[in-house]
């Protein structure tokens, strides 16, 4: 961290604060480039020069343009975890909700450098599928359309199942079964879901609820998660007739 930029008195120019972590990054990540010829190259535009662009397009978005001190060295240790996601060759995706994500940090009044790393880490390796399903159960709860019931058989829209999620009309991306209990499953590890545990006579499968994390993860990246499911859909070829 010693090569990188340290706040001033006054304000900080985002920009050019993003451009100068970005200079220590490629130093510390990718020593003696010069060396390395064509493929040193491809590597800083991939893992650094397109999360750069991916970042500053948020905070410009965001119209966060001019940083006091105070948030100035917030956003330091977060930009930074955020271009060592991109080294570690996280999915585009991915990095725009950790940059929506960061963008949204900053805007309180004081800024959670520990929340961004502990999200960073519950998203890493996030696939597509994943995020479809999160906007799945997010849609799902957003209309209170929820079909499960609770232990004392009371209506439980909070609760998700794998039956529940492929049944539902909110389907519109064809999820199978297969599929969703896969990502349920691996929603649950990260911390994202919460087993609800109770065992009943009718409760053929686990069911699932929202973390204070998953909730986390919509109030502050709903945008860019709703982005990248529309831009895959749109990239993904149409069936053959």
């Amino acid at each position: 961290m010693r090569g990188l930029p340290s706040a001033t008195e006054g304000s900080v120019e985002v920009a050019k604060l993003t451009t100068g972590i970005c200079i220590a990054i490629t130093s510390v990540f990718l020593p003696g480039v010069g060396l390395l010829g064509p493929i040193a190259e491809f590597a800083i535009n991939k893992f650094v020069k397109r999360p750069e662009a991916i970042l500053v397009d948020e905070l410009k978005r965001g119209n966060l343009e001019i940083l006091d001190v105070e948030n100035a060295a917030a956003f330091i240790p977060m930009a930074y975890k955020f271009f060592e996601a991109a080294k570690e060759g996280e999915y585009e995706h991915n990095l725009k909700l950790l940059a929506q994500l960061l963008v949204n940090k900053l805007r309180a009044s004081v800024p959670d450098v520990s929340s961004f790393a502990r999200m960073s880490r519950r998203i890493e390796g996030l696939t597509l599928r994943d995020l479809r399903v999160i906007a799945l159960i997010d849609a799902i709860l957003e209309a209170k359309s929820g079909t499960l019931k609770g232990a004392y058989g009371d209506p439980a829209p909070y609760l998700v199942s794998s039956h529940s999620l492929v049944g539902s009309q909110q389907n519109t991306t064809g999820l199978e079964m297969p599929e969703i209990q896969e990502s349920l499953s691996d929603l649950s590890a990260r911390g994202l879901l919460i087993a609800e545990g109770a065992t009943r006579w009718d409760k053929g499968e686990e069911y699932y609820y929202p973390s204070s994390s998953f909730t986390e993860l919509i109030e502050n990246a709903k945008k860019s998660l709703v982005e990248s499911i529309s831009e895959c859909a749109e990239r993904r070829p149409a069936p053959a007739q």
